[in-house]
């Protein structure tokens, strides 16, 4: 069989929503600008970091020159909330990586609008970040298809070959993912295991369709064997 690249979003999709992320930017933005639940009401799922936090630049008049000096806040926050949390992955997740990774006819890569070192952070708490040697973030790009074709070319100038659409699997939580997979040239997994139920991500009419990631043997069965 031909190697297959299998993409995953992280919030939402291996770990659950528990609002590290957006608790960790507000005290950013409240440091930086002394402003108190800037991003109240805003969506974050499906979103990339860039995207998010030039939403909340514009919201207080800041420049988008402001964006690293926000990023370095909201990891110095991000990295506390982690280690004080709960673990973070989701029913599943971590049995599922772990199956991926022991095979040899699949390459494991992440596609997330998190910063690198956001990834780091959030995946390190259940030990799984070290599972994704290929990897496209949002401090790559702020367009998550595009992110989608960085991670294609990473794998190929990592010496893994080179993957097309048809053999490139994205596996996320919400209809933004979908619509990447789309664009970006991959197969659409969509999981029901974010803030999107089951009958809301069928509307979006994914390539696959699941409800948990749990049991691994189901990805197995109905996504692995059969990624078209």
């Amino acid at each position: 069989m031909m190697p297959l690249l299998v993409l995953f979003d992280i919030d939402g999709t291996l770990l659950r929503p528990s609002g590290v992320g957006r608790r960790s930017l507000d005290r950013a933005f409240l440091e930086l600008y002394g402003r108190v639940a800037v991003f109240e009401g805003m969506r974050f799922h499906g979103r990339t970091d860039p995207e998010i936090v030039g939403d909340g630049l514009a919201l207080v008049g800041a420049p988008a020159s402001d964006f690293g000096d926000v990023v370095d806040r909201y990891l110095a926050h991000l990295e506390v909330e982690v280690a004080d949390g709960p673990p973070l992955a989701l029913p599943g997740a971590a049995a599922l990586v772990e199956l991926l990774d022991s095979r040899e006819d699949v390459l494991l890569g992440l596609v997330t609008g998190n910063v690198r070192r956001g990834a780091e952070i959030k995946l390190g708490r259940d030990d799984l970040f070290r599972r994704f040697p290929i990897g496209a973030f949002g401090d790559d790009h702020a367009d998550r298809s595009e992110l989608i074709r960085l991670a294609r070319r990473r794998a190929g100038e990592a010496g893994h070959g080179d993957f097309d659409p048809a053999r490139t699997l994205y596996v996320g939580d919400t209809e933004r993912d979908v619509e990447a997979a789309r664009i970006g040239g991959a197969v659409a997994v969509a999981v029901a295991t974010g803030n999107m139920a089951l009958e809301t991500l069928a509307e979006t009419s994914p390539d696959h369709l699941l409800p948990s990631l749990e049991p691994a043997s189901r990805f197995l069965q109905e996504v692995l064997l059969c990624p078209r």
